[in-house]
């Protein structure tokens, strides 16, 4: 069943929030165990930050879109 642009919209807003979230809380855990990792653990790590950042770039995108549809 197809929901509503407005839906929608919540649904990528609340899904921006949590990327944010774990982004925070990922540099945090970074600043503080970093020093204890291998150089595998940071390439690692590194990965799954650029993943974090295009998958909220495109939330960004898809957001803006939806809110354009959503302006009168």
């Amino acid at each position: 069943m197809p929901r509503t642009l407005q839906e929608q919209l919540d649904q990528v807003e609340r899904d921006v929030e949590l990327y944010m979230e774990f982004d925070k809380a990922e540099k945090t855990r970074f600043n503080r165990e970093s020093y204890l990792w291998t150089a595998e653990d940071r390439m690692e790590w590194q990965e799954t930050q650029s993943a974090n950042a295009q998958r909220i770039r495109e939330l960004f995108k898809e957001r803006d879109a939806l809110r354009k549809q959503l302006s009168p």
